[in-house]
């Protein structure tokens, strides 16, 4: 996600999603009566038979009315009422259209007021998709090569052959353990924060199965994924195939169980810090006792009395987590109604 502009006075935010999480936040951050301007194609028949019909851009600002996010197409449709556009002579105000806001365009979205929620959730997703150094490794059983991820581009960072090559030599396990190692020794060397390995045989699963035997801890920020080619083939298929979104996602996800499992925790230990039951809840917020607020996305959509609890939580400083009610985490908190609370001290004595 980039924020191009922020207008404090106008509650007025230019931002161009990059990848299909961004779109995810965005449908959750769009609200009934925001305004929505970006730009549509509109079909404009012909005088007549003769004369072809042609698309003329339009630019267009709506009134929101509910917005959609569909997964599988990778758009963000806003339908609402037309309150302002260009070409004018094309306009017809006041009639209900839809915008899709589509990766790498320009929206801009103005608000009666911004929640501070809403704007950190925007500031997230700007932070997730600031691509820290991701390296990619793609190897087979005779050559690992490896490069650093940036932006859409790979950097080469060079590459390991192993001792298995030609008619003559005879592959053994002491020559696999050996390329291995030096891929292990490579990627230590690189220190990168995240790691993707991949390629078209089994020398990936080995190398997993070889960190494990040699008690090398395999992190969270490690991804296997599956390529048909290697070399800078392979580098470039990785990135096409969408792996920075994958890794953005799991990382999205691995901080989401860590809010679940701290929660858990508190629970387990009967430490008095964690509260969950809307009743229980409003009555800690009530007391500025909240230190975290875990709250599923689609309870934050279907019930509107939860919006003003987010608010007094965030006026006494506390922080508010939104979780995907699609992933292991949000199924967690489904589970104990939708919203849990971590608080600063106890609200009951025993």
């Amino acid at each position: 996600m980039q924020i191009r502009f922020l207008d404090q006075k106008t509650k007025t935010i230019k931002i161009v999603p990059e990848i299909l999480d961004d779109l995810w936040h965005l449908e959750q951050i769009i609200e009934p009566n925001d305004l929505i301007s970006g730009s549509t194609d509109r079909k404009i028949k012909g005088k007549d038979e003769q004369q072809k019909s042609e698309r003329i851009k339009l630019f267009l600002k709506i009134q929101v009315e509910d917005a959609e996010f569909h997964r599988f197409s990778g758009i963000l449709r806003v339908n609402g009422i037309i309150v302002e556009g260009k070409p004018v002579h094309l306009i017809d105000l006041k009639a209900h259209h839809s915008l899709e806001i589509n990766l790498g365009e320009v929206t801009t979205i103005q608000k009666n007021e911004w929640k501070e929620h809403q704007i950190q959730r925007l500031k997230k997703a700007v932070e997730a998709t600031q691509k820290e150094p991701v390296l990619l490794c793609v190897l087979d059983d005779e050559t690992a090569s490896f490069g650093i991820l940036k932006e859409f581009d790979v950097e080469p960072r060079g590459a390991i052959r192993a001792a298995k090559t030609g008619k003559r030599f005879e592959a053994t396990d002491e020559n696999e353990k050996k390329y291995l190692e030096e891929i292990s020794q490579k990627i230590k060397e690189i220190s990168p924060k995240k790691l993707v390995v991949a390629g078209p045989g089994f020398t990936k699963e080995n190398l997993k199965k070889h960190w494990e035997k040699t008690n090398q801890k395999i992190s969270e920020t490690v991804f296997f994924e599956s390529t048909n080619s290697t070399g800078i083939t392979g580098l470039n298929e990785l990135v096409k195939s969408g792996a920075l979104e994958k890794i953005v996602q799991a990382t999205q996800i691995a901080q989401d169980a860590q809010k679940i499992e701290g929660f858990l925790k508190e629970l387990a230990t009967e430490s008095g810090l964690s509260v969950y039951g809307k009743k229980e809840i409003l009555e800690a917020i009530e007391m500025r006792a909240v230190k975290e607020l875990l709250v599923l996305d689609s309870l934050l959509r279907q019930d509107s009395t939860i919006q003003p609890l987010l608010q007094k939580v965030e006026q006494h400083k506390g922080k508010i987590h939104i979780l995907n009610s699609e992933t292991d985490p949000g199924k967690k908190l489904e589970g104990f109604g939708g919203m849990v609370g971590i608080l600063k001290f106890k609200t009951k004595w025993e």
